[in-house]
């Protein structure tokens, strides 16, 4: 695998309730949720209470800066996957 395709331009869609309990998706970057898959009993549940979190906190935010909020904690949580470094020390 290359390091290009490993982090490209792929998305894995999540199925929320916004803060209007209204339908709506996320995109999580491919690999994050890879990741997150492993780590996570359910994926879809935690980006839900993550979405919730960052309403609650963060009204004043819209909608797509609160999912950017939601994608950034998305990586950083996909990042303490012990086999984030492995991947990363492929490419180094």
């Amino acid at each position: 695998m290359e390091f290009e395709t490993l982090f490209d331009d792929k998305k894995t869609l999540y199925s929320i309730r916004n803060e209007d309990n209204e339908k709506s998706t996320i995109t999580i970057d491919k690999w994050a949720a890879d990741l997150l898959q492993e780590m996570l009993p359910n994926v879809h549940d935690w980006i839900q209470l993550k979405y919730d979190l960052v309403c609650e906190k963060r009204p004043q935010l819209s909608r797509r800066e609160k999912g950017d909020l939601v994608r950034l904690l998305a990586r950083k949580e996909a990042e303490n996957n012990p086999r984030y470094q492995s991947l990363i020390d492929q490419f180094i």
